[in-house]
């Protein structure tokens, strides 16, 4: 990698801000931004301004596209309108972008920002490229982006660790104490902007004068002795495993999908790398590559297929198989192409990918669209089979019920499951803490005591997991009760790894949770005063599902009258699990009142 001198990088900066002046612009004013609620914002300044970060990330990959586009027009001032229609774009996103704070709860949302994520950085690979083909040219465009890429994550990396180490030194020498926001500013400000600057400064503009080859021996050794030597055991491992299914007379697993596609992308990287230079190398395996690889990839996609399509067939589609489905296909046209076709212009792959991401996006034929159909087909299925054998579901029928339940609640889409349950199931939604949408959970629970669905017993496997169980205190923060027919008051903590005895004057107090009791004894003879069971109080408890939370605080409170003492006792926090052994305690804090009689 040649580096270059002062004046060189001075005068490529200067071209960048005259060429990129609007791409320039995003980047600085979003890193500017970005820095700014860091310094005014406490930690969740991730979650507090979700929309305009992802708006600004988004917008970086497609208004660098937009103008390596536009470039190629011989009158490219008339193609500006085109920067408008992205920024346009840009906005419609930030506007369809929600008010939430956590992106994970609304898993489509982000979902479709890295859907145009992708789509932006595949529209970067071939936007020169789309009216005009050059075989040589493409591959000098790659090359150069790459090497783009690789020097301004260097030079900006270099910055980086230069500046953290000086202000290091600053505050251990001067004796300043240095935020720990300033380190993040930094790598935001290097990755931002001297990131942007620098590999936009870095491309050359006349891409199409470029088709002289210089192919690097680093090149060749980097394909020859690792990229190939890496698809021929992966070649291998697939052939063995499809051996090893036809011999068992079984289906494939899941996972091979993955490892498929994954060998078909290092595959076509390959190709990319050696594609005008690979008669002319001296080299068998270089050679040969084309077309044997692809011809070894059809019996693979042919198992690509049967697992991708078990999947669907047992479980309905959902975004991910739809991804792995859509690219099961693309594989296979691409596949098709490479060895039908005598043009072979490499750009119909990012160009392929690119159109796949955004038509997935959006329609009733896009990933979310067709997922959701899919799984309230398979919950309609499972529920109209469970009725017709008079409401008892066997464990596994429950399991994919609750979790279709749970996939579309998630996605905000419960509601279109009413019609089938004849329940308007957004109405079984529980906001202990306030009415606010983010914070409910369908109460699951409710739902089928209100259809009156049962599991049969006999189809429980005997090694089902441990069930967890948990109470937060947060949610009872504003319950009242009486303090008037009690002497004394105090607040109990239990861990499962902390000291089990607590004092309290003349009394102290044991937790055992091996049999899942408190007992509380006089501490002049060390004789049981009182003993409070928790095993039948638990599980009363666990029928309200995993999060104990939806419990009224009636069922969170036991009241014991001995003959030397009464209690009562309000449970605020509370954990455990229960196993085939019984119920195991995992830690306790509650209200206790006492009496003496």
């Amino acid at each position: 990698m040649k580096i270059p001198s002062i004046s060189e990088i001075t005068s490529k900066a200067q071209n960048a801000i005259l060429r990129f002046p609007l791409t320039l612009l995003w980047a600085v004013g979003g890193t500017t931004f970005f820095i700014k609620i860091m310094e005014t914002s406490s930690y969740d300044y991730f979650n507090k301004h979700n929309d305009e970060l992802l708006t600004l990330i988004l917008g970086l990959s497609w208004l660098i596209g937009i103008q390596f586009f536009i470039e190629q027009f011989k009158k490219p001032k008339r193609w500006q309108w085109l920067k408008l229609l992205v920024l346009a774009l840009l906005g419609l996103f930030y506007w369809y972008l929600p008010a939430i704070h956590h992106y994970e709860d609304s898993p489509l949302y982000i979902a479709r920002f890295f859907l145009y994520l992708i789509a932006g950085h595949l529209f970067i690979l071939f936007a020169p490229f789309i009216l005009k083909w050059d075989k040589n040219a493409y591959w000098n465009y790659l090359k150069n982006t790459s090497i783009a890429i690789i020097r301004s994550l260097f030079y900006s990396g270099i910055l980086y660790l230069g500046l953290i180490l000086a202000l290091a030194a600053i505050g251990a020498l001067f004796e300043v104490h240095i935020k720990s926001r300033r380190y993040g500013q930094l790598f935001i400000f290097c990755l931002g902007i001297v990131n942007t600057w620098i590999y936009l400064s870095d491309f050359p503009k006349n891409i199409f004068k470029e088709t002289t080859i210089y192919f690097e021996k680093t090149l060749e050794v980097l394909v020859k002795f690792i990229l190939i030597p890496l698809v021929i055991l992966y070649i291998l491992i697939l052939y063995a495993y499809s051996g090893k299914i036809i011999i068992e007379w079984e289906l494939p697993k899941g996972w091979v999908s993955y490892l498929v596609i994954a060998l078909s992308f290092l595959g076509y990287i390959i190709q990319i790398i050696i594609n005008p230079v690979q008669k002319e190398l001296k080299s068998w395996t270089i050679n040969k590559f084309y077309p044997w690889f692809y011809i070894l990839l059809i019996p693979l996609n042919i198992l690509l297929f049967i697992a991708i399509l078990r999947r669907v067939s047992d479980y309905g589609i959902t975004e991910n198989r739809y991804f792995v489905l859509a690219i099961a296909l693309w594989n296979v046209g691409i596949i098709l192409y490479l060895l039908l076709s005598t043009k072979k212009a490499l750009k119909v792959l990012p160009i392929s990918l690119f159109i796949i991401a955004l038509l997935s996006s959006v329609g009733f034929w896009g990933a979310f669209s067709v997922s959701k159909e899919s799984q309230v087909r398979q919950f309609n299925d499972i529920f109209t089979s469970v009725k017709n054998k008079n409401n008892v579901a066997t464990n596994d029928e429950m399991e994919r019920l609750h979790d279709i339940m749970n996939y579309l609640e998630k996605r905000k889409k419960v509601s279109s499951l009413n019609n089938i349950t004849k329940l308007n199931l957004e109405s079984f939604r529980d906001t202990p803490i306030d009415q606010d949408y983010e914070t409910a959970w369908l109460n699951t629970e409710k739902i089928w005591d209100s259809i009156a669905f049962k599991i049969d017993a006999k189809t429980i496997p005997e090694d089902e997991y441990d069930t967890y169980y948990y109470l937060y205190s947060s949610d009872l923060k504003n319950t009242y009760t009486s303090i008037n027919d009690f002497d004394s008051f105090t607040y109990l903590s239990f861990y499962m790894n902390s000291e089990k005895r607590f004092q309290m004057d003349s009394l102290y107090l044991e937790l055992y949770p091996e049999n899942q009791s408190l007992k509380i004894y006089f501490a002049k003879d060390n004789t049981v005063a009182l003993e409070i069971p928790l095993t039948e109080k638990l599980t009363e408890l666990s029928k309200y599902g995993n999060n104990l939370n939806k419990a009224p605080i009636t069922d969170l409170t036991v009241e014991i009258t001995a003959t030397a003492l009464s209690c009562k006792l309000i449970f605020s926090e509370l954990s455990f699990r229960k196993t085939e052994e019984g119920i195991v305690l995992q830690n306790i804090d509650a209200f206790l009142f006492l009496k003496q009689n």
